[in-house]
């Protein structure tokens, strides 16, 4: 889950889904005046060997390689994911780019699983944190220009918004134009009720990608993945709602509308007994 990922940037935001307070980020600027001194280049190795490690020393048995050329790779125009990967390593640091990659790589892989396009789960998953690091008086005002409706939580909580600028980013970056693309990038923090099964995937695989740890509660998480795509989002935005109320941190209402609706999918699928 998300309480598990303080591993992956050294000033990380907070993941949005918790509302932890946020830090500072760095700015979106345009990529020709973006530095990139603190990134390898995609073939590099780490300075561990083939294992990938997070700040506090913790192996994530992936290299920096193995994600980039991962089997993921094939189902999106090689340009289009050379673009993307050149963006992004001078928005992201290394640890947010890995992290983004291991969305990728799951994101397809549950696409797979549950027969839809691996095309749209690759290009979701792989711009899924475009604007991750983008400052909050940055998030607010592309947000408010594209006419977002904001709630009072995303005004206190700006970081909210970086999975709907992020589609922003997408589509006038990147040229992303497939709808369905784009939301699973816009719902992949909060979800939203009705979201397609592509937006269940990509909202999945951002919680529960192998870096995010190997608790008991993220293993049960991934094998619930693999059985039932709704139930597994009732469950992770369950487990992401016990983590806030036990931290006394605001709770969007969009989260609890998600959990509501994955639950009730979930019951339908359920036969009742029968009363005797």
């Amino acid at each position: 889950m998300r309480e598990s990922d303080s591993n992956l940037d050294a000033y990380d935001t907070a993941d949005a889904r918790h509302l932890k307070p946020v830090k500072q980020p760095v700015d979106w600027v345009p990529a020709e005046e973006a530095p990139a001194t603190h990134f390898q280049s995609p073939t590099a190795r780490s300075s561990n060997g083939d294992r990938s490690h997070d700040r506090r020393g913790v192996s994530t048995n992936l290299s920096f390689d193995h994600l980039y050329a991962s089997s993921s790779a094939s189902f999106m125009s090689p340009e289009l994911r050379d673009r993307v990967i050149r963006w992004l390593r001078r928005h992201v640091p290394i640890s947010r780019l890995q992290h983004i990659l291991r969305v990728e790589q799951f994101s397809v892989e549950l696409a797979q699983r549950y027969h839809l396009d691996p095309e749209q789960a690759a290009q979701a998953g792989l711009m899924h944190d475009l604007a991750k690091f983008f400052k909050p008086q940055r998030l607010l005002q592309v947000a408010q220009a594209e006419g977002v409706v904001l709630d009072p939580v995303d005004v206190a909580n700006p970081h909210l918004l970086h999975a709907a600028v992020g589609a922003i980013v997408a589509r006038d970056e990147f040229g992303i134009q497939d709808e369905a693309v784009l939301d699973a990038i816009r719902n992949h923090t909060l979800g939203c009720p009705g979201m397609s099964a592509l937006s269940c995937v990509v909202f999945l695989a951002d919680s529960l990608e192998p870096g995010r740890g190997d608790t008991p509660e993220l293993v049960a998480l991934r094998q619930s993945s693999q059985q039932d795509l709704y139930r597994a989002v009732w469950l992770t935005c369950d487990e992401s709602l016990r983590y806030l109320i036990a931290r006394a941190q605001q709770i969007h209402p969009r989260m609890v509308l998600t959990r509501n609706w994955a639950l009730g999918l979930t019951h339908k699928k359920t036969p009742t007994s029968r009363s005797h």
